[in-house]
């Protein structure tokens, strides 16, 4: 059974070999941790709005062939700016601080590997700065365009027995906490429902603690990234660098959101990984971390 003492002991590896700096933005400073040696490889976390300590065993992977850099994304981690609010903190702000960051590691290009909100983010970079790309990577991705019958919740919360359900009932009229607690409270109940193997959970949700998630910046972001007219498939259309759109086949996140990524990018390839959710480094690693060898091997031709 994979619990909580798995994830840990899998971390362990990754915290020793990971060097940590920290580059000037406006009134606070963007963190970033590096692993390993070889071509850099941007990981980008999701929620939005999540710590990105669950995405380190992805950098650890990674960073067996690659440089893996893990960047705390603005507005998480110490990441963080003195005041949270849509001047600060917009999918603009994350972007111009990942183009900072490129110039100060002196990359002319890497590969982004994005998971979830991250991987949508990482469709926002590639339309905005295709040049700086040499790959994508792509894991359970956001919209590439918008709808406005988002299922994912839905999805995830008819997997729950009616004991979760009946507790996120209650806490969705809570006001007890703060909003950091309350949402850290819902995604830890949620968390059976973003996989397949509900015992494969436990160790995310037990990661779920209130000061690795920011509502703040959740709020920020998803208004950001998915509303109302929000379409990438015209910016990505002459996007010609090599993609992997990867994702669990039985993700809540409804496997056509896939299929559209996939038809947006000329040149990418689709991976739907069975019997697999939400994170399929998790669910599925051997499966999915084959893939993304295969994908970057044949990328770096």
């Amino acid at each position: 059974m994979w619990h909580w003492l798995t994830f840990i002991l899998a971390l362990l590896p990754a915290l020793a070999q990971a060097g940590e700096a920290k580059i000037p933005r406006e009134g606070f400073d963007l963190w970033y941790r590096t692993y390993g040696t070889g071509r850099p490889v941007l990981v980008l976390s999701g929620g939005p709005g999540l710590d990105c300590d669950y995405m380190e065993p992805v950098a650890q992977e990674l960073a067996k062939k690659n440089q893996a850099v893990l960047v705390e994304l603005r507005g998480t981690g110490r990441s963080r700016p003195p005041v949270v609010n849509a001047e600060t903190v917009s999918v603009k702000t994350c972007l111009d601080d990942l183009e900072a960051l490129r110039t100060h590691l002196k990359v002319e290009r890497w590969t982004v590997v994005g998971h979830s909100a991250g991987g949508s983010l990482g469709l926002f970079y590639a339309a905005a700065h295709p040049a700086s790309l040499d790959a994508l990577v792509l894991i359970s991705a956001g919209h590439v365009v918008y709808e406005a019958d988002n299922a994912v919740t839905d999805n995830a919360f008819m997997r729950l027995c009616p004991s979760e359900r009946q507790q996120l009932e209650e806490l969705s009229k809570s006001t007890a906490g703060t909003p950091d607690e309350r949402i850290a409270a819902r995604l830890k109940l949620m968390a059976p429902g973003y996989f397949f193997d509900r015992d494969k959970a436990a160790g995310l949700a037990a990661a779920m603690k209130p000061g690795s998630v920011h509502a703040d910046t959740m709020r920020l972001l998803m208004r950001d990234e998915l509303y109302p007219g929000m379409d990438l498939r015209p910016a990505l259309k002459d996007f010609a660098r090599p993609a992997l759109v990867i994702a669990g086949r039985q993700d809540p996140l409804d496997p056509k959101v896939q299929y559209e990524i996939h038809l947006a990018l000329k040149d990418s390839t689709l991976e739907l990984i069975p019997r697999c959710g939400h994170f399929p480094w998790i669910e599925q690693p051997d499966r999915f971390y084959e893939a993304v060898d295969r994908f970057l091997a044949g990328a770096a031709q």
